[in-house]
């Protein structure tokens, strides 16, 4: 099962393959518990919510078989999972107003294991703001396809846009990034000089 693509595990999944259940379980279970721990930090809460998303592929597996792009199908139900039992813990917080995603833990993660010096730190630190400044569709857009590897056909699939919108929104939200830390670029160069 392993050297299946996800397409040709999720037709075997719609025929009740559990092994082929329990391949695409293994395979993507790092990055659901990755990407539902961006909408609500409690691990044993994003668990139970991928638990619940396997019992349904499991009790309707034929709803796997016209899965084109089965990354983008996993996320977006197990989003779908999570936000109605959130709707139950939280009922009178819009759920479009969770933030999704806390970059700046992980990146602090990331640049004490690198060990990064102030400079470096500065930059990143930056960037964070940089993205924190971005909306919900396009910091999602970027989380997808820079830091879990989705294509842009994914992209859009999850987003549920097309493909040529899917880029678009990409290039706005680096072209945004950029251009929110270009006057920290141009002081820094201009201490340099």
């Amino acid at each position: 099962m392993n050297t299946l693509d996800d397409r040709e595990l999720a037709r075997l999944a719609a025929n009740g393959n559990m092994a082929a259940i329990e391949s695409l379980y293994r395979r993507h279970y790092p990055l659901l518990l990755s990407f539902g721990i961006k909408y609500y930090a409690d691990r044993e809460f994003v668990r139970d919510c991928i638990q619940d998303l396997y019992v349904k592929i499991i009790s309707r597996s034929n709803s796997l078989r016209q899965v084109e792009y089965v990354r983008s199908w996993l996320l977006v139900s197990l989003k779908n999972i999570m936000f109605d039992r959130l709707k139950v813990l939280r009922p009178y917080t819009p759920l479009d107003e969770l933030p999704f995603t806390n970059i700046d833990a992980e990146l602090t993660s990331f640049t004490r294991a690198e060990g990064l010096d102030d400079e470096e730190l500065r930059t990143r630190r930056e960037m964070v703001e940089a993205f924190a400044a971005l909306s919900g569709q396009q910091r999602m857009a970027i989380y997808l396809h820079f830091v879990k590897g989705m294509s842009h056909r994914e992209v859009a699939a999850f987003l549920d846009i097309n493909v040529q919108s899917s880029k678009n929104l990409l290039f706005r939200a680096l072209s945004k990034m950029r251009r929110s830390m270009l006057p920290a670029l141009l002081a820094a160069i201009a201490a340099i000089g």
